[in-house]
């Protein structure tokens, strides 16, 4: 399997800054998701919809970029990573 270079739940980049945020599996192997999004082996939002999540994440990201543009890159990039496939 490839290296996972951000969450497969919220996009969150796995890089030098993050990279602490990856999650770990019970069986001890990293996750393809954030500690943010998946603790334990489970999701924490296990019920959210891919919409849900995107309005959860907007006011996050919006800080940085601005709302309409992390709305935007939220509704393109979630439909392609792993949870929401």
């Amino acid at each position: 399997m490839h290296e996972v270079t951000m969450c497969q739940s919220c996009g969150l980049p796995f890089n030098e800054e993050h990279k602490h945020f990856i999650g770990i599996e019970q069986d001890g192997t990293k996750s393809i998701y954030c500690t943010n999004c998946y603790r334990n082996g489970e999701f924490i939002h296990r019920n959210i919809s891919m919409e849900e999540m995107i309005e959860l994440l907007i006011p996050i990201l919006g800080r940085e970029i601005g709302e309409e543009k992390a709305r935007k890159e939220m509704t393109t990039l979630f439909p392609t990573l792993e949870r929401w496939k």
